[in-house]
């Protein structure tokens, strides 16, 4: 009988698990560091929006450091002759090697060093408006 329980017990706290992975997955309004990135508004600079992120947890060997500012993934664009970045808010300690992931970093998007959003429902937008690339089908 005691064996019987602890199975169920075990497939219970699975289940509760899973379903609470779920639930927050599914709460996209939920970002990453959203208290913090919270004054983070168009047209801050972008010296600024550095100083607020702190020190970040990111690392990476070699070359792959020119992707990481501060211990956070940086990307750069040229598109239509403008220069785009994205700023990878994180707290998860990771290396720049690991792909882009929506449930540990949140970005935020800038235009020759002026935030224009942040956020993944943003992201979305300006993936279409200023067609900036899909980071999360680079994994």
């Amino acid at each position: 009988f005691y064996h019987d329980m602890k199975k169920t017990h075990v497939r219970l706290s699975s289940a509760l698990l899973v379903g609470a992975t779920v639930m927050l997955a599914a709460c996209g309004d939920k970002e990453v560091g959203a208290k913090l990135l919270k004054p983070v508004h168009a047209g801050m600079p972008r010296d600024s929006v550095v100083t607020l992120f702190g020190k970040g947890p990111l690392t990476g060997n070699y070359a792959d450091t020119l992707r990481i500012e501060n211990g956070f993934r940086h990307s750069a664009y040229l598109i239509d002759s403008k220069t785009y970045e994205v700023l990878y808010y994180r707290e998860a300690p990771g290396s720049v090697t690991e792909g882009v992931d929506k449930l540990v970093e949140t970005p935020v998007v800038l235009l020759d060093g002026k935030v224009l959003g942040w956020g993944w429902k943003y992201y979305g937008k300006a993936m279409s408006e200023y067609r900036l690339p899909d980071p999360l089908k680079a994994k």
